[in-house]
């Protein structure tokens, strides 16, 4: 099973992953990382989360297929796709687009700062 995990994360704890990979060789997982929510939220809109939701329950098909399942508009579902295929969550396949994981994680924490 192929998962990625979205998240938000500062650049010293994603040093510090790499660095635990490095030094012990142990895979840590796919991740799609933000440097805030706010990011995350304007790049994966609302829309965009439906869009990977669809491809990913019905497989790899053309954007006209796509568009006509989320009923939109095909320029838009098709300007929704390239920020995911940009950041990974969405690949060319020979029959159009696809989301390549079984799983996608997200988690986002909010807490204060003592």
């Amino acid at each position: 099973m192929r998962k990625v995990v979205i998240q938000v994360e500062n650049l010293e704890k994603g040093l510090n992953r790499f660095k635990t990979a490095w030094e012990t060789g142990e895979p840590q997982g796919e991740f799609v990382t933000f440097d805030s929510v706010e990011v995350l939220l304007k790049t994966i809109t609302t829309k965009r989360w439906e869009l990977l939701r669809v491809l990913q329950k019905n497989g790899p098909m053309g954007i006209r297929p796509l568009a006509r399942l989320l009923g939109r508009d095909v320029k838009n579902v098709h300007s929704d796709i390239q920020p995911l295929k940009e950041i990974g969550l969405i690949e060319d396949h020979e029959n159009g687009v696809w989301v390549p994981f079984d799983q996608i994680e997200s988690h986002i924490v909010l807490a204060s700062v003592a």
